[in-house]
C-alpha cells in the first residue's frame, strides 16, 4: 500500500499503481469526470499516470491553472492530429500551452495553410474529439525514439532529441498521432468540447530568423461551448478596451521611430493623467511619513557593482558609457540611489522608520520583440520608495504598504487581486540569489506572518525572489477579468551590508536595517495601460484629461459658454468649449468619443436662466442644473474621487 496525502492534510492509503483518476472515484465519481491532471509530489502528472510510492497528491481541474494548462497542451496535440490527416507528411516543432490557448509549430513543405482552412481543420478536430481516444504515455529508450524519428525524416523531434537522455523520452499516442512529449496530457480527447481555431503566423524554428520559417498555428479550446462563447465575447471587449488603440483616439501617448522603440511620447492628455496620479501617490506618501527625493538618471558602474545589480541585471541595462576613464549605466533601478540618500547623514533609532518616496526614471533594455505598448518599455517612471527600518518595526511598516495597496484597489474599483509571494530556490544561492540562507528562511518567515495576520488572498511562488530578498508582485484582473501585474513589495536583506548602512540603537550599538523596497502604482506606463483597459477609456472625472466640455447650441451662445467653462477653471476644473460650426448633435457624439464624463449644453433658456443642460458619459441627460449647483456637485465628486 502506499500512502496519499491529500492537500487538507488527510492522508489515504491505496494500492500501489493506483491513478489519479482512481483516486478522484474514490472521493466522487462526479470530480472523478472534472479530473484533468493530479499534482504529485509537486509534479504535475497524466490522471492516468500509475502512482508507485508515497506522495503529496492535488487533483487538478480546468479551475487550476495546471489543469488548464494540460488540458490546452493536449488540443495543441488533438490539433496536430487532425493537420496531419489533412496534411500528410507535415513535422511538428513544438506545440505548448500559452496564456490564452495554444500554438504548434509545423513544417508543411510546400503546402500553405489558409485562414479558410482552419475551419475545416476545426470541425475535423470537433470530430476526432468525439472519438474519445486516451492519451496514452510510452517510456521510450533513447535508441528507438531516434530510429522512430529517423524514418520519419522529422529533423524537429530529432533535434530535440539531442537534449535528452534514456530515462527522460516519453512518447503520447492519441487516435492516430503519437509525438515526442514529457505530458502530461488529460485522459481523453472527449473532454474537449469546444474549440477556436484564432489564427495562422510565420514562427522562425527555435525563434531564428536565419532558421527556416515554420507555419503556427494559435487556438483556444474549453470543456463547454457556453466557457468558449463567454471567452470569445471577452476577447471582443478586450479589443475595444486595448489601451493601444484607447491611447492612439484619446491623444495619451505616442511613440516615434527617430525617438526609438519603447520610449514614451506623453501627450498633453496623457500628462494629465500622470499628474493626478502623481498627486494621489503624493497625498498618501506624505501622510504615511513619507519624505520625497530626487536622484540622477545616470550613475557609475562601481555603484551598481556594490548592490549587486551587475551582473544579475546587466542583461536588462542599457549599454555604458565611457566618460573620464569610468564607466556609467543609465539608471535601471532606483535603490542604490536611495541607499546613498540614508548613508548621507548619521542615522540614530530616532530616525527610523525613516521612508523616502520618489518618482524616479528608469531605463531598461527590454528586447525588441518585448515591447508592448505601454506595458512593456524602456523608459518607465516608478513610483518607488524605500523604508528603512528596524527589525521590530517591520511587521508594522510592511502592513502599512500593503493597506496602502488597499486604499488604491478601492479608489480605482480593482475587486479581484491577489498577492504572490516569491521565495528563493535553495539550489541557485550564490547563483540567482544572495548565499544568506538563514537570512531568507528568516526574512520569508517574517513577510508570511504578515500577510496571514493581515488576512490578504496570497500565494507562494518558489524561485521568482529578487536575488536580494522574498518580494511581492500584485496581481490584479481588470473589470473584463484580463490579468496585471500591478506592483511590488520587496524585502531587501542583502543591500544594508552591502553599502554598508547602519543607525544606532537605543544601546548606542551599530544596527544594520531592514529595507522595504514599495511601488504600490508601479510605473506610470503600465498603470495607465491598465487603467485604461480597466475603465474601457472612460476615465471617472477626477482622472479625465478634459472633465467637462461646454457645447453651445450655435454661435449665438459661445460667450455664454466661455463664461461657463471660465467658472469652472476658476475652480480647478479642466474645462474646453466646443465652438466649431457643427450641430449639437455631432458635438455631442464627438464628446462622448472623446470619453469626456461630463458634457453641458447651453442655448437661449439656459443663457437665460445661468443654468446649463448636463449629460454624463454614458447616462445621457440628467436634467437642467444652475452653474454653481454643477460646480459644487463636480468638486465634490473630483475631491473624493469617486469612481463616476
Amino acid at each position: 500500500m502506499i500512502k496519499i496525502t491529500l492537500p487538507d492534510g488527510a492522508v489515504r492509503e491505496y494500492e500501489k499503481g493506483t491513478t489519479a483518476l482512481d483516486i478522484a472515484k474514490s472521493i466522487s465519481e462526479g470530480l472523478a469526470r472534472k479530473v484533468l491532471a493530479a499534482s504529485v509530489n509537486g509534479q504535475v502528472w497524466d490522471a492516468t499516470r500509475p502512482i508507485n510510492e508515497d506522495a503529496t497528491f492535488k487533483l487538478l481541474t480546468w479551475n487550476d491553472t495546471d489543469g488548464k494548462n494540460t488540458f490546452w497542451h493536449s488540443s495543441a496535440h488533438l490539433m496536430a492530429e487532425a493537420v496531419e490527416s489533412m496534411y500528410p507528411g507535415v513535422k511538428f516543432w513544438v506545440g505548448p500551452p500559452v496564456e490564452n490557448g495554444f500554438y504548434y509549430d509545423m513544417d508543411l513543405g510546400d503546402k500553405k495553410m489558409s485562414e479558410e482552412d482552419l475551419v475545416v481543420l476545426e470541425k475535423k478536430m470537433n470530430e476526432l474529439a468525439k472519438k474519445n481516444n486516451q492519451y496514452v504515455r510510452k517510456e521510450i529508450p533513447k535508441a528507438d525514439a531516434v530510429q522512430y524519428f529517423t524514418e520519419k525524416g522529422d529533423e524537429y523531434k530529432l533535434d530535440l532529441l539531442n537534449n535528452l537522455q534514456d530515462g527522460e523520452i516519453t512518447f503520447y499516442t492519441q487516435g492516430e498521432f503519437t509525438d515526442l512529449c514529457r505530458g502530461p496530457h488529460i485522459p481523453n480527447t472527449g473532454l474537449i468540447k469546444a474549440i477556436k481555431l484564432m489564427s495562422i503566423a510565420g514562427a522562425y524554428w527555435k525563434g531564428d530568423e536565419k532558421n527556416k520559417q515554420l507555419t503556427r498555428v494559435y487556438g483556444v479550446t474549453f470543456p463547454s461551448q457556453k466557457e468558449l462563447d463567454e471567452h470569445l465575447a471577452m476577447l471582443e471587449e478586450a479589443k475595444k478596451r486595448d489601451h493601444r488603440k484607447l491611447g492612439k483616439e484619446l491623444g495619451i501617448y505616442t511613440m516615434d521611430d527617430d525617438v526609438g522603440p519603447g520610449l514614451i511620447l506623453w501627450m498633453p492628455n496623457g500628462t494629465v493623467i500622470i499628474e493626478e496620479l502623481e498627486k494621489l501617490a503624493k497625498e498618501t506618501e506624505l501622510a504615511g511619513g513619507y519624505k520625497r527625493v530626487v536622484t540622477p538618471h545616470i550613475a557609475k558602474e562601481s555603484m551598481y557593482l556594490t548592490s549587486g545589480h551587475l551582473p544579475y541585471y546587466a542583461d536588462s541595462m542599457f549599454p555604458p558609457m565611457e566618460m573620464d576613464g569610468e564607466k556609467y549605466y543609465l539608471k535601471a533601478m532606483n535603490c542604490p540611489h536611495h541607499h546613498k540618500i540614508f548613508d548621507a547623514e548619521p542615522k540614530s533609532y530616532r530616525d527610523m522608520p525613516y521612508r523616502i518616496a520618489e518618482y524616479g526614471t528608469c531605463y531598461r533594455y527590454e528586447q525588441s520583440g518585448e515591447l508592448f505598448g505601454l506595458m512593456r518599455v524602456r523608459c518607465l517612471h516608478m513610483n518607488d520608495a524605500h523604508i528603512y527600518c528596524t527589525k521590530e518595526q517591520f511587521a508594522q511598516e510592511f502592513k502599512a504598504v500593503n493597506d496602502m495597496y488597499l486604499k488604491y484597489f478601492k479608489i480605482f474599483g480593482i475587486d479581484k487581486y491577489v498577492m504572490r509571494l516569491s521565495l528563493h530556490d535553495p539550489e541557485k544561492l550564490g547563483q540567482k540569489y544572495v548565499n544568506e540562507p538563514a537570512l531568507w528562511l528568516e526574512t520569508e518567515d517574517l513577510v508570511r506572518k504578515v500577510l496571514i495576520e493581515t488576512g490578504v488572498p496570497f500565494v507562494e511562488v518558489k524561485g521568482e525572489g529578487a536575488f536580494y530578498g522574498p518580494k511581492i508582485d500584485v496581481q490584479i484582473w481588470s473589470a473584463i477579468g484580463r490579468e496585471f501585474t500591478l506592483a511590488t513589495n520587496q524585502v531587501d536583506f542583502a543591500q544594508s551590508r552591502s553599502f554598508n548602512l547602519s543607525f544606532t540603537n537605543q544601546n548606542n550599538e551599530r544596527e544594520i536595517p531592514l529595507i522595504i523596497h514599495r511601488a504600490p502604482l508601479g510605473t506610470h506606463e503600465r498603470f495607465i495601460g491598465f487603467l485604461l483597459e480597466h475603465y474601457a477609456g472612460k476615465l471617472p472625472l477626477w482622472l479625465a484629461p478634459v472633465q467637462v466640455k461646454v457645447l453651445p447650441i450655435s454661435d449665438k451662445f459661445i460667450d455664454y459658454a466661455k463664461s461657463v467653462s471660465d467658472k469652472l477653471k476658476k475652480a480647478d476644473i479642466r474645462a474646453e468649449v466646443d465652438d466649431r460650426n457643427e450641430k449639437i448633435g455631432k458635438k455631442i457624439r464627438d464628446t462622448e468619443l472623446m470619453k469626456v464624463p461630463y458634457m453641458l449644453v447651453v442655448g437661449e433658456k439656459e443663457m437665460s436662466e445661468h443654468k446649463v443642460a448636463v449629460r454624463r458619459q454614458g447616462k445621457g441627460d440628467l436634467g437642467v442644473k444652475s452653474v454653481d449647483e454643477f460646480l459644487a456637485e463636480a468638486v465634490v465628486e473630483i475631491k473624493e474621487r469617486k469612481a463616476e
